[in-house]
């Protein structure tokens, strides 16, 4: 995924090209970054991508589950090197 563009596009231009946008959010080829009249922006992103945004803030909020989530990468990474080292 790009990263979301540095100038934000007007309503007015959301507007005029929002078939086109939304093709390209559902492909995963960007987000849409908009502002209105009184410069309060917004962001067009797909459903999945705020679903993992959502999903990543509950195991970053979450203290036990963060806990658990370092603890199976420490585990995997240490597999993972001492399967390399015996190759």
């Amino acid at each position: 995924m790009s990263a979301i563009e540095s100038k934000p596009m007007s309503l007015q231009e959301v507007r005029e090209n929002l078939d086109y946008l939304v093709k390209l959010v559902a492909q995963g080829k960007r987000r849409i970054e908009m502002s209105d009249s009184t410069g309060e922006r917004y962001v067009l992103m797909s459903k999945v991508e705020l679903d993992g945004l959502e999903s990543a803030i509950n195991i970053l909020s979450d203290s036990d589950s963060f806990k658990e989530v370092c603890s199976s990468l420490n585990h995997l990474a240490a597999a993972t090197s001492a399967s390399a080292m015996a190759q």
